[in-house]
């Protein structure tokens, strides 16, 4: 927290997001957030990162709504299937996640787990957590569309 009251948080992109949010759009793929984060800390760091803009965060879950990963997928599966009248089960979800607690959640909940091996995970513990496709970053925009939509 500053001096001021007002709260300091450092938050940059990770090369590549933003590049590849914007073309999963343009495939007409429907993106939001599934975070450990309440949805205005969630709001506000993606608001920073410039990442907001083709996201429908409404649709998304928060960790204010559970505390436990997993449960979260069924959460924004209801969102985005009220919101767009679609399904949203099985693998039709994609998780994208640099750790193994993102891999977990998306394996319970049946849905496709993408590892990026941009954090604290690297890309041998992903595999190893299962992840359907690993990606070493975001940088690769062909790389995330096949890995995310399942087509080469």
């Amino acid at each position: 927290m500053a001096a001021d009251g007002a709260v300091s948080v450092d938050v940059r992109a990770m090369p590549g997001a933003s590049a590849a949010i914007a073309a999963l759009a343009e495939t007409g793929a429907r993106q939001s957030v599934l975070t450990g984060n309440v949805r205005p800390l969630a709001e506000l760091k993606l608001g920073l990162a410039g990442l907001g803009e083709h996201l429908d965060l409404d649709v998304g879950a928060y960790g204010d709504m559970h505390e436990v990963r997993a449960e979260l997928v069924p959460v924004a599966r209801r969102a985005a299937r009220q919101a767009y009248g679609a399904d949203f089960s099985g693998r039709s979800t994609v998780l994208v996640g640099d750790t193994s607690l993102d891999v977990a959640a998306a394996l319970a909940a049946g849905a496709r787990a993408v590892g990026v091996a941009t954090g604290s995970c690297s890309a041998a513990e992903l595999a190893e957590a299962g992840a359907h496709v690993v990606l070493p970053g975001l940088t690769d925009t062909s790389l995330v569309l096949a890995a995310v939509t399942g087509r080469p």
